[in-house]
């Protein structure tokens, strides 16, 4: 009796020991998700299935790599990118700051910075200086996107008429054809667009950046990850150091103007 009452409370123990070793390496094994846009190139996009090219991937990979975290990079449409991310399913790589998704999002220190311009048909041009000139126009965006808090109010107000597609490349093919009046986008992905489309004697930007934008990694608050996130920023810090951020960069700048 003593014998097999001793056998129990070893097994138990075993048992125990087993479970806990078991979720260690589960918790150990587990990869932060990161969701990146799957139609914004060269910045970023799909390439096969979920895997995700372009420059913020390649900043991801190489930061990552120096903080020696786990993660998984995964291609997807924008909004369920966000709605996947806000669930907790994971992070959000390339999202502009906004007084909303504060409320939702810790954010990682800037991992690059895009200069949003105007593309509008040549044959339809028009003068840009503030925000107040689009009113009454309409602007070609895509679906789920943040575009900074100026931009967002005055759409939230209704200054302009917003025309939402899941792609930029549906907008530009609109624009081309004179049924809107502009599409905000980065300069960098909407040259890359109208280069693509063969619509560059129709199409052009308005020399005044609409805004200078600072994107980022952003992972929901529910997620706790204020470490990962610490450990990230100092990684991104060595990494500009180090110069492989600029030859990245420079790699991507360059990849880009000889598509």
């Amino acid at each position: 009796m003593v014998v097999s009452l001793l056998a129990q409370k070893l097994f138990a123990l075993a048992l125990l020991v087993l479970i806990c070793f078991s979720h260690a390496n589960a918790q150990g094994d587990d990869k932060l998700i990161i969701f990146v846009d799957k139609s914004y190139p060269p910045h970023m996009y799909q390439v096969e299935k979920t895997e995700a090219d372009g420059l913020y991937p390649r900043l991801l990979e190489a930061t990552i790599k120096q903080a020696g975290l786990k993660t998984e990079i995964k291609a997807l449409p924008w909004k369920r990118a966000l709605l996947y991310s806000a669930s907790g399913k994971g992070a959000v790589d390339g999202a502009y700051k906004s007084d909303e998704r504060i409320k939702t999002y810790d954010y990682s220190a800037p991992l690059y910075q895009e200069k949003l311009v105007l593309f509008i048909n040549k044959d339809k041009p028009f003068e840009f200086n503030s925000i107040e000139d689009l009113k009454g126009k309409v602007v070609g965006v895509n679906r789920g996107w943040s575009y900074g808090q100026a931009f967002d109010t005055a759409r939230e107000n209704g200054l302009f008429t917003p025309n939402v597609r899941n792609d930029p490349h549906d907008n530009f093919k609109i624009l081309a054809l004179g049924r809107i009046d502009c599409v905000i986008l980065d300069q960098i992905s909407g040259d890359s667009y109208t280069r693509i489309l063969g619509i560059e004697d129709k199409v052009s930007a308005l020399p005044n950046a609409f805004s200078i934008n600072d994107v980022y990694l952003i992972i929901p608050k529910v997620l706790k990850m204020t470490p990962f996130l610490n450990d990230f920023n100092s990684a991104l810090r060595r990494i500009r150091e180090d110069g492989t951020y600029q030859k990245i960069v420079q790699t991507f700048v360059q990849e880009a103007m000889s598509d």
